[in-house]
């Protein structure tokens, strides 16, 4: 049995701070049956604004595999520009309470995001740091550092990520195709009555519902620049 810390956050929602296994017994079989089915459902062919969001999650023994990809009517400099705005994470991507840049060299830079990861009614408390490639532009590399030894047991054993950005045309506009592929290993399991039934479901919802606020966040700075240059001639 692995021992647990739990709290409730703001939202009432448990927060677990080492382990998951006690609370993952108090949830009910038919709740979780009719969760995944919505939580597929939802995944499926949902949209940020004009942008239609295509999602994949697999799991490949203990690594979970995500690919996602939206053609978008913005400028390449726009979407480059909210997805590297760090700082700003917060403010429009779920799960994500805190990122910063610790350090930047040139293309390279170290990250460190602090938020929550939620599986169901489970919030997976998640502190990481990330060392990360800029390819001005086109690309955005991650990988995940070392966490420093007073951050106790991390949440997540392995990670790498990939933004890539291409010029596309979207009819009388230019426009960005914009893919996003990653891979990643939880230090522990999800609970047996979670994991093998649902956990690619409750991934994937999780991870669309990140991957679509970054898609809305593009559209509402473009609308905006659009709105401005308008005004401007």
């Amino acid at each position: 049995m692995v021992s647990s810390r739990r709290g409730m956050n703001s939202a009432g929602r448990t927060v677990y701070q080492t382990g998951y296994q006690t609370g993952a017994r108090r949830l009910r079989m038919a709740t979780l049956f009719s969760l995944a089915i919505a939580f597929a459902a939802a995944a499926q062919g949902s949209t940020a604004g004009g942008a239609a969001a295509r999602i994949d999650v697999s799991l490949d023994g203990e690594t979970y595999r995500v690919r996602a990809s939206a053609q978008l009517a913005a400028d390449q400099r726009v979407v480059w520009d909210t997805l590297t705005d760090y700082e700003h994470l917060r403010e429009f991507i779920p799960g994500v309470t805190r990122a910063r840049v610790l350090a930047r060299a040139g293309n390279q830079l170290s990250i460190e995001q602090v938020g929550v990861f939620s599986v169901f009614f489970i919030d997976l408390p998640v502190q990481v740091r990330l060392a990360v490639q800029h390819i001005p532009h086109t690309t955005v590399l991650a990988r995940m550092e070392a966490n420093p030894a007073d951050a106790g047991e991390p949440t997540l054993r392995s990670f790498s990520g990939r933004y890539t950005l291409s010029t596309i045309r979207l009819g009388q506009r230019a426009g960005v195709r914009l893919d996003y592929d990653a891979q990643f290993e939880l230090t522990r399991p999800l609970p047996a009555l979670i994991g093998p039934l649902f956990g690619v479901a409750a991934v994937r919802r999780t991870m669309h519902a990140q991957f679509e606020a970054m898609l809305r966040e593009i559209e509402r700075r473009q609308a905006l620049l659009d709105v401005a240059e308008e005004r401007a001639e």
